[in-house]
């Protein structure tokens, strides 16, 4: 699916949210990290907003980091406006993720009504089938790309 498509002197421009995504984030210096990328309707050109790490790094720096991606993407008709954001680190990130309580709570409820030995073979069994989609879905994208 299409994240942007227009018209430019040049013909039509049909870019990906992945491409898009990909290519900021190549294009931006070592240290940061793009977290998304919204557009916004501007008086014609279409307005990105880039969500970048903020690392306690000083104005300077982030004024050169927005002056570049303004540069490299003024040319194909889109404007940046960047937001910079400080990502949450450590156990605060991990308890916020609703997906480990769950895990936590299936975990405890699996060793209560199964013991010690049910809760091995359940977590063996399903680590043996996750394993065994992943590999699927790996060989399958690499015979679609071949």
């Amino acid at each position: 699916m299409y994240f942007l498509w227009k018209n430019t002197p040049c013909g039509l421009i049909k870019i990906s949210y992945e491409g898009l995504f990909d290519f900021v984030n190549y294009i931006l210096r070592t240290g940061f990290r793009l977290y998304g990328i919204t557009l916004a309707p501007s008086v014609g050109q279409a307005a990105l907003t880039v969500v970048i790490s903020d690392e306690d790094i000083s104005q300077e720096i982030k004024e050169k980091v927005e002056k570049h991606l303004s540069e490299v993407l003024d040319p194909a008709g889109m404007k940046a406006s960047v937001v910079w954001a400080t990502p949450e680190r450590g156990f605060i990130q991990f308890a916020k993720n609703p997906c480990v309580w769950a895990v936590i709570a299936s975990c405890a409820a699996v060793i209560v009504s199964a013991g010690f030995a049910g809760f091995f073979w359940t977590a063996f069994w399903g680590a043996a089938a996750w394993f065994s989609v992943r590999g699927l879905a790996v060989l399958a994208k690499k015979f679609r790309s071949a």
